[in-house]
């Protein structure tokens, strides 16, 4: 290691704990109707690894994704979002206290008719 290089001890993150700001995110490419304002609270961005941690909101609206790349653990904590498999077009309603995963690759339809917020957990794919 050299004297420029410094280290910091692993962490215990407790979401919440402190509270951090609200980043805003722009999905404004992706939406197709309603609110194109995302937020974010990123309380891990580990880039070495590939893996992000926090809570994420929307509004109502209706976008269309990609996991481009990357799986994501999901739990809902409030509200609701239909969510339509673009392959099959199956279609799966999350709700407040649901968890589920979202492999790499998934192409989706996300339709919120109010508010949902939900923790997340993403991963890179190798």
């Amino acid at each position: 290691m050299t004297a420029s290089m410094t280290t910091t001890a692993p962490r215990l993150i407790v979401f919440g704990d402190p509270e951090i700001p609200r980043a805003v995110k722009d999905n404004s490419a992706a939406t197709i109707q309603g609110e194109t304002e995302q937020g974010v609270w990123l309380y891990l961005n580990d880039v070495p690894n590939g893996a992000k941690f926090g809570f994420w909101e929307s509004r109502a609206s209706r976008w269309r994704v990609k996991m481009d790349g990357y799986t994501e653990f999901c739990h809902i904590l409030e509200g609701e979002a239909e969510i339509t498999n673009l392959h099959d077009q199956s279609r799966k309603t999350v709700r407040a206290g649901d968890s589920f995963v979202m492999e790499v690759g998934l192409e989706m339809e996300w339709h919120v008719p109010n508010y949902v917020r939900k923790c997340f957990a993403i991963s890179r794919a190798e």
